[in-house]
């Protein structure tokens, strides 16, 4: 397996958090493995997060959870040590900002085109550097999010000082490869200073390049696509992701060396399950 050389001596500060858990993958070259959140509720938050996995990823671009929700989601999944990561709807400075004040330990951005929308997500995502730090390290990236949620430090069980003194180092700033366009500059996507990894969103990717997207699997074009969006991650010491469905795939794409990935969602597994049992009792219907 090729896992990725970034830099996993990032220690997170409080409470668990996505850096620790890579750092014991990395040195134990094992992926880190979460759960894909797409169902509003505290109680389905809470199961997901007791479940083992690293973290759980809270769909706000596809599922169905609204801004009230992305607040209490947050809250108990980091209240039960598992590290909540926001996907968020589009490359948007206060979509960023909402999300981040929640107590999010990372963001997810999909559709990610160009090494400059990358760059504009880190500055969102990142609080201005005071001026005496940057001018002993011109190293630290300084960005231009608002100070003002009274909720972000307790995720991360922290004090609001706190917090905003290890923001910028803690959170995770992941960015989806899912068009052509995307594709063809992931090289330069991932070697923008504040991007921590690439994820690969097959069905999109797959469609975007012509074709059907739950047929990626068995197409050539979209599978080397693939293995380019993990080279390109790497190659920039960058963690590489994949969007997985079963937990052969997550084996299959861990033998390829891919640093993390989710196991389905929700909502697939409850259609699967009562997909599966129905039709034990078809014949009584």
């Amino acid at each position: 397996m090729s896992y990725a050389s970034h830099s996993v001596t990032k220690t997170l500060v409080g409470q668990q958090g996505v850096w620790p858990a890579f750092q014991k993958a990395a040195a134990e070259k094992k992926p880190v493995i979460g759960s894909w959140m797409m169902l509003p509720g505290q109680s389905i938050a809470r199961m997901h997060a007791q479940m083992g996995y690293n973290f759980v990823l809270v769909d706000c671009e596809h599922g169905d959870i609204d801004d009230a929700a992305m607040h209490v989601t947050v809250g108990t999944i980091a209240a039960h040590g598992c590290s909540p990561i926001i996907r968020i709807p589009a490359p948007e400075n206060f979509l960023v900002k909402r999300a981040l004040d929640t107590g999010a330990h990372g963001i997810m951005c999909p559709m990610m085109s160009t090494a400059e929308e990358a760059k504009a997500l880190v500055s969102y995502a990142k609080f201005p550097v005071p001026k005496e730090k940057l001018a002993a390290d011109p190293s630290l990236i300084s960005g231009i999010r608002g100070v003002g949620s009274p909720f972000c430090a307790a995720a991360f069980g922290q004090s609001l000082p706190d917090y905003i003194a290890t923001a910028n180092q803690n959170t995770f700033i992941c960015v989806q490869i899912e068009s052509a366009e995307g594709l063809a500059n992931c090289e330069e996507i991932a070697k923008v200073p504040g991007i921590d990894a690439l994820l690969v969103g097959p069905n999109d990717l797959c469609s975007s390049l012509g074709f059907v997207a739950g047929d990626h699997p068995n197409i050539p074009e979209v599978q080397d696509a693939i293995a380019r969006v993990l080279k390109a991650a790497h190659d920039a010491g960058k963690l590489a992701g994949m969007f997985c469905t079963s937990g052969e795939q997550i084996v299959q794409r861990a033998a390829q060396g891919f640093d993390f990935m989710n196991l389905g969602f929700d909502v697939l597994a409850i259609g699967a399950w009562n997909a599966t049992e129905l039709q034990k009792v078809q014949h009584l219907m």
